[in-house]
């Protein structure tokens, strides 16, 4: 029995590595600065969406992935979730309300994701003008945006899970444009 819970203690650690390195991929500076991502609660929602479908698909979709890991992830996403919404001073009715929801929409842009690179040509895009850019028609950026989250899901797709679990996921650097207008 402690064994068990041993490993599944290892097992929550791994998936909080992989997280924390997953919002650390989403907050680099050059998606604000170089995309003009919004910095705002919704902006850095949406790239942590973004940053976490690559990831997702990997362990999901793949033969040799981990869908135990992808669902210990996804609970330590819930629990940042939690925590930053009680940390904006929402109350304890409110908080499993907003996160059903807020959940809700984090698996719909997945589906759109994954659709979108389905797709191909404009549609992935399309979705990351109206999701990331609010629809506000920044056609440069979304599809700057879109090259880099197909590079980031064909770098990924081989990836050595055993990283991971230590909290190193290697994502393509940020699109050039953007590396350039940080400098």
């Amino acid at each position: 029995m402690l064994r068990h819970w041993r490993r599944s203690r290892e097992e929550r650690d791994s998936a909080e590595r992989l997280y924390a390195a997953v919002v650390d991929a989403a907050r680099r500076p050059e998606f604000y600065e170089g995309l003009g991502v919004p910095d705002t609660v919704e902006g850095r929602f949406e790239l942590l969406a973004l940053h976490f479908y690559p990831v997702i698909h990997r362990l999901m979709y793949r033969p040799d992935g981990d869908p135990e890991l992808a669902r210990r992830l996804s609970e330590a996403f819930v629990r940042d979730m939690d925590a930053v919404h009680r940390e904006m001073g929402i109350g304890d009715i409110s908080v499993p309300k907003r996160l059903k929801k807020l959940y809700g929409v984090f698996a719909g842009r997945i589906s759109a994701y994954r659709d979108g690179l389905r797709q191909g040509g404009e549609a992935l895009a399309d979705v990351l003008d109206r999701t990331i850019f609010f629809g506000r028609s920044d056609r440069q950026a979304a599809a700057r945006l879109a090259a880099y989250l197909a590079e980031a899901v064909a770098g990924l797709e081989d990836a050595d899970l055993a990283e991971w679990r230590a909290g190193a996921v290697r994502y393509p650097g940020p699109p050039a444009e953007a590396m350039e207008a940080n400098r």
